[in-house]
């Protein structure tokens, strides 16, 4: 089974992080919000199994009351669980900024020497607009290379999350991850 179309992103930036960090055959699913996500993965994955990676936001999305935490990676990181189906949610970061943010310091990673923004606000700027995350796409997917070739970031964990999803999608345990 090709379970690349059943990973489904929250946002730009999200989609972005996902496609580099596993060089897609195909492209991830990308939607808007995190509500977006889960109500994507009830309606046309309703009888199969479906990953949602999604921002940690204030607020719980609709419906996430039915997902129990499957693992905690650490405070960046966390994998979910649907209770009766085999769906589950990753949540990254309060939002993918800081996700990249907290990683490029973890791994002692300037973002500067990208030529990105190295602190929330002017990440967002770029991450938050379409026209400016095309003109930034080249140097991003560079430092989410970068980080993912580092083994304590979470984008290498993230990518193993993954890739437990693709290779075993409807049997996902706390010993696989």
């Amino acid at each position: 089974m090709n379970t690349e179309s059943n990973i489904l992103a929250e946002c730009f930036v999200d989609t972005l992080i996902v496609k580099t960090i596993l060089y897609p055959k195909k492209d991830y699913n990308h939607k808007k919000g995190c509500t977006q996500v889960i109500k994507q993965m009830k309606d046309k994955f309703e009888n199969q199994a479906a990953l949602g990676i999604i921002d940690d936001d204030k607020s719980e999305p609709k419906d996430f009351e039915s997902f129990a935490l499957l693992k905690r990676h650490n405070e960046q990181l966390s994998i979910y669980k649907y209770t009766d189906k085999p769906h589950y949610i990753v949540k990254i970061g309060k939002a993918a900024e800081d996700f990249i943010l907290k990683n490029a310091e973890k791994c002692n990673t300037s973002l500067s020497e990208y030529d990105l923004p190295s602190d929330l606000n002017g990440l967002r700027k770029i991450t938050k607009h379409i026209k400016s995350m095309k003109e930034a796409d080249a140097k991003l997917k560079k430092v989410f290379s970068t980080l993912n070739q580092n083994k304590i970031s979470d984008f290498f964990k993230l990518a193993q999350w993954i890739e437990v999803f693709k290779t075993n999608p409807y049997n996902i345990t706390i010993e696989l991850l």
